[in-house]
């Protein structure tokens, strides 16, 4: 079965916890970009280290890396503010877990965020 191509938004703690973990642990994610809004972030350094598209330019600059339109999940490791844009700006091509403090995002992982998990991933 091939990997999934996913993208991590958000170099920081939580970002750089799941980027670690998809890399070391998951035997169906295949992390293709991390993105955040720091030249200087050791996690987007560290990423870029490991063979992974990387950009310091937000959701703007993913967009300009060459494999934005095979990327299947998005997930939206930054800040809780930047939720809706992130939603907005990858949708359709992609699905977006709310890995976010407030949850406004749609829930796939109920113990994080106490919402029903959504069997419905094809909208919003």
């Amino acid at each position: 079965m091939a990997k999934i191509p996913h993208a991590i938004i958000g170099s920081g703690n939580i970002g750089s916890d799941l980027m670690t973990k998809s890399m070391r642990m998951s035997e169906h994610l295949e992390l293709g970009a991390m993105v955040g809004t720091d030249p200087a972030s050791d996690v987007l350094a560290r990423a870029a280290l490991l063979g992974v598209a990387t950009t310091h330019e937000g959701i703007e600059g993913r967009r300009k890396l060459p494999n934005y339109t095979s990327t299947r999940v998005v997930f939206d490791a930054a800040s809780a503010a930047g939720m809706c844009a992130t939603a907005n700006s990858f949708r359709p091509t992609a699905r977006i877990p709310d890995l976010t403090p407030v949850a406004i995002g749609r829930s796939l992982f109920p113990s994080l965020t106490a919402k029903p998990i959504s069997t419905n991933l094809t909208s919003n």
